[in-house]
């Protein structure tokens, strides 16, 4: 198993990022290595990526008043035996707000975990500045 994990303060209220990061259908419009997204009826998350490949994902915890969420990793393009995922927003000391995005997964081989700690690492890290921008420009 790996974990890995991202964090990125934000200038913007805690309540300003989760009215972004709270929509669970809605990652397409931050995370800019998926293109489409929606959440169904059962809690399953459909994503597109941006090269084409569908994944779902099902929220499996969702906090609203905590400003948190748990998904886990269905099936899609990445070789991955489990993945389950957590990302929180909480108020910094400064009034802004601090993002935790964290990750337990594991593969056929620490090979392989090494090399999706990497990709996921930047596909985190990447969607956390998009969203600041955005958030920025709104």
């Amino acid at each position: 198993m790996t974990d890995i994990e991202i964090q990125h303060t934000f200038p913007a209220s805690a309540d300003t990022v989760w009215s972004w990061i709270g929509r669970t259908g809605d990652i397409a419009s931050w995370i800019p290595a998926i293109t489409t997204s929606r959440v169904d009826e059962d809690n399953v998350r459909h994503v597109v990526f941006a090269d084409g490949e569908p994944a779902r994902e099902r929220i499996t915890a969702f906090a609203d008043d905590a400003r948190t969420y748990t998904y886990t990793y269905i099936d899609g393009p990445l070789p991955l035996k489990h993945y389950e995922s957590t990302i929180s927003v909480t108020e910094s000391t400064d009034g802004g707000a601090d993002v935790r995005w964290a990750a337990s997964f594991g593969a056929e081989s620490a090979e392989v975990e090494a090399e999706l700690a990497t990709a996921i690492s930047g596909i985190y890290s990447d969607a956390l500045a998009e969203l600041e921008n955005q958030i920025g420009a709104a």
